[in-house]
C-alpha cells in the first residue's frame, strides 16, 4: 500500500473509498496523487487538513460523476461521512460538558485547539472575547473554503460547517450560537459559545 493510499484508507472519508469497487478506488487514489502534486507543501497543521480531508473530497467529488453516480449522490455521500466523523468529539463534548466547571475548561481548551490544529496557512482568527459570560472568535479566511473554491466546489465547503454544528450544537454548559460562516456565504465566520450557567445576568456586552 503506498503512503497516499495508507492516508486515504484513514481520511474523513475512508468508508466511501472502501465501498468502491477496485477500479473506482484506482481512480480517487490517482486523483488523490495528482491534488497531493498540484499543491506545495504546506505547515504541518494545514496539511493534516489537506491530506485527510479537503483533498479526499476533491478527488471523490471528481472521480465518482465520472462512474455514473450524480453529484447529488456524491454530495450526499461525502456529507454523510464528514457528520459521522464529527460523533466523537460531539459526544466527548456532550460528556464534558456535563461538568460543573466545563466553561471554565473550555475557556482554556478553545485558544489551545485553534492554536494547535487550525493555526496554519490558510487561516486567519481574530480573538473577540473569553470571559466568564462568553467565548467569541472570527474567522476572516479559511482553508477549507479557499481550497474547494479554487477546484470549483465551494458547496462542498458548507458541508463541513455543519459539522461544526453537529459537534458543538447540544453542549449542556455551552450555548453554540455561531450566526454565519464563510462556508455559507458570510464575509466571516463568527464562532460563539454563551455559558448557560451565566446567561439571564446582565454583562459587560449585555448579551
Amino acid at each position: 500500500m503506498t503512503k497516499a493510499e495508507k492516508i486515504l484508507v484513514k481520511s474523513k472519508f475512508r468508508d466511501i473509498y472502501r465501498s468502491m469497487g477496485i477500479p473506482i478506488r484506482e481512480a480517487i487514489l490517482r486523483e488523490y496523487v495528482v491534488l497531493l502534486n498540484e499543491n506545495e507543501p504546506m505547515d504541518k497543521k494545514s496539511e493534516i487538513h489537506m491530506e485527510k480531508a479537503i483533498l479526499p473530497a476533491i478527488a471523490i467529488y471528481r472521480v465518482l460523476p465520472q462512474k455514473g453516480y450524480s453529484e447529488t449522490d456524491v454530495r450526499r455521500m461525502i456529507r454523510k461521512s464528514i457528520l459521522d466523523g464529527a460523533k466523537p468529539m460531539t459526544r466527548l463534548f456532550q460528556a464534558l460538558g456535563k461538568l460543573p466547571f466545563f466553561f471554565s475548561l473550555f475557556r482554556i481548551m478553545c485558544p489551545l485547539s485553534m492554536k494547535g490544529d487550525y493555526g496554519g496557512i490558510g487561516w486567519d482568527f481574530e480573538w473577540k472575547r473569553n470571559d466568564k459570560f462568553a467565548i467569541e472568535w472570527e474567522c476572516h479566511s479559511c482553508l477549507y473554503v479557499n481550497c474547494l473554491t479554487s477546484y470549483g466546489m465551494r458547496e462542498l465547503a458548507s458541508i463541513f460547517c455543519e459539522s461544526d454544528d453537529v459537534m458543538y450544537g447540544n453542549i449542556k454548559n455551552a450555548r453554540w450560537a455561531r450566526r454565519n460562516t464563510i462556508g455559507r456565504g458570510a464575509e466571516l465566520c463568527d464562532f460563539t459559545f454563551y455559558n448557560t450557567k451565566k446567561e439571564g445576568i446582565r454583562n459587560e456586552k449585555n448579551k
